[in-house]
């Protein structure tokens, strides 16, 4: 079983804002980092047990027909505020700047590990963002999936209105299998624009394994071992940057869940970021594990 925790979401995406406040498209698409994670690795074949706070609200009930019908099974959710929706603009090139509201603060939740259950590999989507934001609470999941037997997986978030700091996370990062910034977070929480100075960073911290995502010259991997190696990206043409990054994270637990190297892991995953990038929204890329294994072989 592998464990998505944090939080599910409505995007309203605007492409190309105007000069006369005009976009070139709008639309409305599922979202949230743990819940692009869930169904893509639905997709990609795992028992995936879904855990995040969704309102009882119209919007939650889009999500909740979604992870039905993608056969993600959905953990205790007693969640009484509204559901988030973020309104996300990207440029040309793909990228985004992104606005939420006080919604996304989460208030009153906190990820839960359901008891007596083996999980294989747990996310945490995403730290330094609710409901991983206080470190008292990211210590508390990361202890309770340990004991369940589970590999820890955190991605990064820029804050929003906090000013987080790695020395507060301290115990919880000595426990992470893999974290996975891009690089503008990783230079941002560690001072370092290069990213193999970043990952020393994070690893001295205790990670095991860090990954630094690069939009442009793929993932640099400093692994358990002090090995450093650069995976890199694919040349695919990028109608959407939104939730690239969640799908290169399911792509990562999938290969390592079904015997891969973490080289042939990593290559893995950057094919499934490929191929989210070359469609809209987060989860409209990635079909299944035969698509992500054929776009492997034609650029073998």
């Amino acid at each position: 079983m592998i464990l998505c925790s944090g939080t599910a979401m409505i995007d309203c995406i605007m492409t190309k804002m105007g000069t006369e406040a005009v976009a070139d498209d709008i639309g409305i698409f599922p979202g949230g980092e743990a819940f692009n994670e869930a169904v893509i690795l639905a997709r990609l074949g795992e028992e995936v047990l879904f855990s995040a706070p969704i309102g009882q609200d119209t919007a939650g009930q889009a999500l909740m027909g979604i992870l039905e019908k993608e056969h993600v099974s959905l953990a205790e959710n007693d969640y009484t505020g509204r559901t988030p929706v973020s309104l996300l603009v990207t440029d040309e090139t793909g990228n985004r700047k992104s606005r939420v509201s006080k919604i996304h603060q989460l208030a009153g939740y906190e990820a839960a590990v359901p008891e007596n259950m083996a999980i294989s590999y747990a996310t945490m989507a995403s730290l330094f963002r609710p409901p991983f934001l206080n470190p008292a609470d990211c210590l508390t999941y990361a202890k309770k999936v340990k004991a369940a037997g589970g590999v820890i997986l955190a991605d990064t978030k820029m804050p929003k209105g906090t000013d987080p700091k790695l020395e507060d996370y301290a115990k919880t990062l000595a426990l992470l299998d893999f974290i996975t910034p891009n690089e503008t977070e990783a230079a941002y929480y560690t001072g370092k624009s290069n990213p193999e100075e970043a990952a020393e960073v994070f690893k001295s911290y205790g990670v095991k394994n860090v990954i630094i995502k690069h939009s442009d010259r793929g993932a640099y991997c400093l692994d358990e071992n002090g090995e450093g190696f650069w995976t890199p990206s694919y040349k695919v043409t990028c109608l959407d940057g939104i939730g690239a990054g969640d799908n290169f994270n399911a792509g990562l637990l999938h290969a390592l869940h079904t015997g891969a190297t973490l080289k042939e892991a990593l290559r893995f995953a950057t094919a499934c970021g490929a191929l989210c990038v070359m469609e809209r929204g987060a989860i409209d890329g990635v079909r299944s594990a035969e698509q992500v294994e054929q776009f492997l072989k034609e650029r073998a």
